[in-house]
């Protein structure tokens, strides 16, 4: 048994765990992690090659919803729908690349055996991930405000409906981070960078899709906003608050907040899943 030592101190060692963790999580090891991905991020070309098409797509479909006054489309309902049906995939997107670039680039070790921990290492990639996830989003929604412009002349966006606009394209900063946060979680369950991006994208264009429909035509009804893509989705339509064609827009016209605590649930779930799996994975 060790002998204490001189001065009634604790022996050599005692309180290592505590200093260790308490540098693992200082502020300067945290901002040298933040500051480390975000010139990863930068020193690579997706993250305005996923911004553009975002951003020109925003545009391009409250140009036509603008032009088509006849399909009853406000322009809070154009916004939404441009921004959270829309551009809203490329922030997955970028999250996704922003977790699984390393494993491609074969950096992934390096950054563990300098990193203080794993979850810290997770921890940076999410707040840059939603830092260019919000970046994305208010790129989006000017271009998308520019579309209006373009298709309705300087009348398409006035009065109490411009509230309405910016609303939904506030709510738009979250909802595009946190589909950014929801890539990273889980690019860093699956860890392939490709398997990610098109298991994915799979899931939201076609799968989301077949489930909606096999449960409106069985006793389950319309279950779209429960789901994560429906729940996104609904976070903005809910708020731009249009019916268009005579019915509610969004499945089960849940509350937007509602909508928006759901689809930060699957954020939620996506990170701990793959914080769970990084911690146990062998990059050796």
């Amino acid at each position: 048994m060790s002998a204490p030592a001189p001065g009634g101190s604790a022996p050599a060692g005692s309180d290592s765990g505590g200093a260790a963790l308490g540098g693992a999580w200082s502020a300067p090891a945290l901002l040298g992690l933040l500051v480390a991905e975000f010139r990863k991020m930068m020193s690579t070309a997706a993250w305005w090659a996923l911004m553009l098409p975002a951003a020109l797509i925003a545009l391009l479909v409250t140009w036509v919803t603008a032009a088509a006054a006849g399909l009853a489309f406000t322009p809070s309902l154009a916004q939404a729908l441009a921004l959270g049906s829309f551009a809203a995939k490329f922030a997955v997107v970028l999250g996704l690349v922003c977790a699984t670039s390393e494993n491609r680039h074969r950096t992934l070790t390096t950054s563990y055996l300098t990193a203080p921990g794993r979850p810290q290492l997770l921890l940076a990639k999410i707040v840059v991930g939603a830092l260019f996830g919000a970046a994305c989003a208010v790129f989006s929604a000017l271009f998308g405000l520019l579309g209006m412009l373009i298709g309705g002349g300087g009348g398409a966006v006035s009065g109490t409906e411009f509230g309405s606009v910016l609303a939904v394209s506030a709510v738009s900063v979250l909802v595009f981070a946190l589909w950014a946060v929801l890539g990273v979680g889980l690019g860093t369950l699956i860890n392939n960078q490709l398997a990610a991006i098109v298991g994915v994208l799979v899931y939201l264009l076609l799968v989301e899709q077949i489930i909606s429909g096999l449960a409106s035509l069985s006793n389950f009804g319309r279950i779209d906003d429960y789901l994560p893509g429906g729940s996104a989705s609904a976070s903005l339509t809910g708020l731009a608050g249009s019916e268009p064609f005579g019915g509610s827009f969004s499945g089960l016209g849940l509350p937007w907040w509602l909508a928006l605590l759901i689809f930060f649930g699957y954020a939620v779930v996506a990170v701990l899943a793959g914080a769970a799996a990084a911690q146990r994975r062998d990059v050796t």
